[in-house]
């Protein structure tokens, strides 16, 4: 592949990818609460997007908000290479903050070598930032399975030049001997981190002692290349679906727990990720209610709604799992009206 060469000002891009459910937002606040990445302009593409909300403090444009490290933050839709584009051209026209570096965090299904090949293969992008790090969060809980059944996890290992282990209070010693056993076998090259430790600052994740390692790919003729990608997005695609339930009838929190830990149970293979809000009844507060697979995570409380009317508003991503399927089964404790998108 013919790279553009990088300006002497090109801007560090981080590239912050991980399967569903693996830590990767919880990894993006402990970094963004660290002083030295108060400059650091965050571009985020997940589903359902809960991610940052918390640290919101202010908007600075009508798509990008500005948090309380100090960052700037903006959601991205299909086209990250477009967004990241965006960002430059309103820092350089001055409509945004003058950061000093780019954190890129994927859909827990991106596969990150097309991300790389979109920006690297863009002649303006490539000089005006370079790739500093692809940090990829692993999950030592079902990090093992994840990888034997899905492809873009090993995608998302391989590409990587810093693997980061999380969940490592939910698993005992001999278990994260056996995930990072897995990891070596794919990337025998990336330091592997382990998320929660006191020492994993972000000086030591993002340093550049391993900068732009291990990121490298196959000479293609552009046309040809444009093709693949393509090609390979369209089948990635089709793989997974995405959909919303929403309801505005506060709800009994028992019902809705039962009824979730019952499905995960039924389930849990074909759902990889679910996350939302949840307007429960007798609280003011809403409720975040998060789940990987069989899993149900702990519910958090917020102080207040992000935005408008009270709602409760559920984001499925699943493998041969039907929104259709997901009504029939929620209404069998909750007989609301449930809107479908």
């Amino acid at each position: 592949m013919s790279v553009a060469a990088h300006h002497p000002q090109a801007l560090p891009l981080v590239v912050l990818t991980g399967f569903l459910g693996s830590g990767k937002t919880t990894l993006l606040n402990r970094l963004l609460s660290d002083p030295s990445m108060h400059d650091t302009a965050v571009i985020v593409n997940e589903f359902g997007e809960i991610g940052v909300d918390h640290l919101l403090v202010s908007t600075v444009a009508d798509d990008v908000l500005l948090l309380a490290s100090g960052c700037v933050c903006c959601t991205a839709g299909d086209d990250l290479g477009a967004s990241v584009a965006s960002m430059l051209d309103r820092r350089r026209s001055g409509s945004l903050p003058p950061f000093q570096r780019i954190v890129l965090e994927t859909t827990g299904i991106a596969d990150p070598a097309l991300l790389l090949q979109r920006i690297l293969s863009d002649t303006e992008l490539a000089a005006q930032t370079r790739i500093q790090a692809v940090i990829t969060v692993v999950d030592a809980v079902f990090g093992e399975a994840t990888l034997s059944r899905y492809p873009e996890c090993a995608s998302q290992v391989a590409v990587a030049n810093r693997l980061v282990v999380s969940k490592l209070d939910l698993i005992e010693s001999r278990g994260v001997d056996s995930i990072v056993s897995g990891l070596r076998s794919i990337n025998p090259a990336a330091p592997i981190l382990f998320s929660g430790c006191d020492g994993l600052s972000a000086d030591r994740l993002l340093g550049d002692t391993h900068a732009d390692a291990g990121i490298s790919f196959d000479a293609a003729p552009p046309s040809a290349q444009r093709q693949k990608l393509r090609d390979s997005a369209s089948q990635h695609a089709n793989r997974y679906r995405t959909f919303w339930l929403a309801w505005y009838e506060p709800t009994p929190w028992d019902d809705f727990k039962a009824w979730l830990e019952g499905l995960l149970i039924a389930r849990g293979d074909s759902i990889l990720r679910l996350k939302g809000m949840l307007q429960v009844a007798g609280s003011a507060q809403p409720m975040i209610i998060q789940g990987v697979q069989h899993a149900l995570y702990p519910p958090k409380s917020l102080t207040s709604w992000p935005q408008g009317t009270p709602r409760s508003e559920i984001v499925f991503v699943t493998r041969d799992f039907s929104s259709e399927a997901a009504v029939r089964s929620i209404q069998q404790f909750l007989p609301y009206r449930i809107t479908v998108g």
